[in-house]
């Protein structure tokens, strides 16, 4: 009895902290930079506004992941007349070689554009995507 309590606490943990986990992703957007296309990922239909995660794959131009080393994403959505808003963003590699987890804080629903840059075995390089928070 003790065990299924703690491994349903557990299991709620897990979901109520919101990662990607095993849930099926769907495609934000692709863009591609050099020979690789950067695709961007979520669990729904949307980014998460406010505290989320969302997935950031790295792949080649036959469609296998590839390793790019250090991640870093910078999330921004321009605000008409004003200074555009700033959003924070950690990336974390994840067990998949070129499948990196993003935890985001997005002040604000609507569009975001999201500049990434990597630095690794395959080189560096740059790429903005836009996806939507909801």
């Amino acid at each position: 009895m003790r065990t299924s309590v703690l491994s349903i606490v557990v299991l709620s943990l897990v979901t109520a902290c919101g990662g990607t986990g095993d849930a099926p992703l769907k495609e934000m957007q692709r863009v591609k930079s050099g020979p690789m296309d950067i695709v961007l990922l979520s669990p729904a239909d949307a980014i998460k506004q406010g505290k989320g995660t969302f997935v950031v794959e790295f792949r080649d131009a036959g469609g296998a992941l590839v390793d790019v080393g250090m991640v870093t994403v910078a999330a921004s959505m321009p605000m008409s007349g004003m200074a555009p808003m700033f959003g924070d963003c950690v990336v974390a590699p994840t067990a998949t070689k070129g499948r990196y987890e993003v935890s985001s804080t997005l002040g604000m629903a609507g569009t975001w554009r999201f500049d990434i840059k990597w630095d690794g075995p395959v080189g560096q390089g740059t790429a903005s995507l836009r996806a939507t928070a909801s």
